[in-house]
């Protein structure tokens, strides 16, 4: 499946394709600000930079934060470990190869669903932590993705249309204050 949408929040989509997950992986989940609005009994947020973990912005019981490198989850996680798997704006951060590796081993510990959000094509970034945690090498971007390497591999695709704009300090550093909004993809791949 293929549409195209325009909205500026993604969340509600985002949370319809996690409705009935009874726990959650979260990869790359930086200090967490959407960890909360998860509705599953468990999330367990996983972070390669420890001091976003050390300052999420969440307090949940239900809210487990990991120090690992994502690359790891499949020694980390046996398979059908979670109902569900989300990379939100965190495949980014891998190469192409290092990130379908990933997915691989997203889908293995999914039972129900992967979840990706993810600027569309390559969005430069690098140097900028905009946390202020020291993250910055974590926060560098090493790949771009189109709508067809999700469909290519089995994934549903919803493209945001002129979702990163101008108002966004990141857009701007890259792009400049004129340039025109970029889409971003939501992907999901029930397995």
């Amino acid at each position: 499946m293929y549409r195209e949408i325009a909205v500026k929040d993604f969340l509600p989509v985002l949370l319809e394709y996690l409705k009935f997950s009874e726990s959650i992986l979260d990869i790359g989940s930086g200090t967490g600000t959407l960890l909360e609005r998860y509705e599953a009994a468990l999330v367990v947020g996983l972070d390669i930079h420890r001091p976003y973990l050390l300052h999420r912005k969440y307090t949940s019981p239900h809210i487990i934060p990991v120090h690992a490198d994502a690359s790891h989850i499949d020694k980390l996680f046996l398979p059908g470990t979670f109902s569900a798997v989300t990379l939100i704006d965190s495949l980014e951060h891998f190469s192409m190869k290092e990130g379908m590796e990933l997915l691989k081993k997203a889908e293995m510990i999914a039972t129900n669903r992967v979840v990706v959000f993810t600027p569309r094509g390559f969005f430069p970034q690098e140097g900028t932590d905009h946390f202020h945690l020291q993250g910055e090498y974590y926060q560098k971007h090493w790949s771009g993705w189109e709508a067809e390497d999700f469909l290519r591999l089995g994934y549903s695709v919803t493209v945001l249309k002129g979702y990163h704009h101008a108002e966004n300090p990141a857009f701007r550093e890259a792009f400049g204050e004129d340039h025109e909004p970029l889409d971003a993809l939501l992907a999901c791949k029930t397995v």
